[in-house]
C-alpha cells in the first residue's frame, strides 16, 4: 500500500512562495496537526497491548529558513525499540500496527485546510 502525498507537495510548493508574515499562522496549523496526529497515534498505539508503545509516541517542530517541520513518532534511543512495530515483517509476534499511518490519514485533510486558512488569512 502506497501513501500519496501529492496534495501534500503541491501545497509545500504553494507555500514557498508565501510571504513571511504567514510563518506564525503556518507554525501554528503545523503545530496544532502535530498535537492532533500525536493524540490519534497514542490512541491507536494504546491498542496494540505493547506497554510503553503510546506513552512513547511525541512530537517536535523545528523551524528552518523557509519550512516548519514537525517530527512525530516514538522517540529515538529510548528505552524500547517502539517505530520497529509499525511496519513490522507481520508474522504472529510482530504484526504491523499502522497507528501512525492511520493518524496521519486521519489527519490530512485537516492539515490541509489549516494551512490554506493560515495562507488566506494573512492575504
Amino acid at each position: 500500500m502506497s501513501d500519496d502525498f501529492s496534495e501534500l507537495l503541491k501545497l509545500a510548493q504553494d507555500l514557498a512562495n508565501v510571504p513571511a508574515e504567514a510563518s506564525a499562522n503556518v507554525r501554528s496549523a503545523v503545530r496544532f496537526t502535530a498535537t492532533n496526529v500525536k493524540k490519534d497515534w497514542r490512541a491507536g498505539a494504546d491498542r496494540t497491548g505493547l506497554g510503553g508503545y503510546a506513552a512513547d509516541v511525541t512530537y517536535e517542530t523545528r523551524e528552518l529558513k523557509s519550512s516548519v517541520v514537525a517530527e512525530i513518532g516514538p522517540t529515538p534511543g529510548d528505552s524500547g525499540s517502539f517505530g520497529l512495530v509499525e511496519d513490522a515483517r507481520g508474522d504472529v509476534r510482530s504484526a504491523p500496527q499502522h497507528a501512525g499511518r492511520t493518524a496521519m490519514r486521519k489527519n490530512e485533510q485537516d492539515f490541509i485546510e489549516g494551512l490554506a486558512k493560515a495562507v488566506s488569512d494573512i492575504l
